[in-house]
């Protein structure tokens, strides 16, 4: 089951070029442990161009290895014009 999240995302730089190091998630930053799937979305080029890079996260609380249970899946996009990273869904 998913959740469909909007707004703007808060992310810190992480050591990998274009991926977020850190998520903010309810006031505190979670690492982001592992990318499982990344995807570039470029549509609309007849009306309002749409370009946008998508992530989907496994993210840990405090850093923390994934697999004990605290984690959580988020998917997030970085809008390629603005550079302003959003909040896309949040998987169970």
């Amino acid at each position: 089951m998913t959740e469909l999240l909007q707004g703007t995302a808060e992310v810190r730089a992480g050591v990998r070029t274009g991926v977020p190091g850190e998520v903010r998630v309810a006031g505190r930053w979670w690492a982001v442990s592992r990318v499982t799937n990344r995807w570039v979305v470029e549509t609309g080029w007849w009306s309002t161009p749409v370009r946008r890079l998508y992530l989907r996260l496994l993210l840990s609380p405090g850093g923390h290895a994934p697999g004990g249970g605290d984690g959580e899946c988020v998917e997030l996009f970085c809008d390629l014009d603005s550079g302003t990273w959003h909040w896309s869904r949040r998987y169970d």
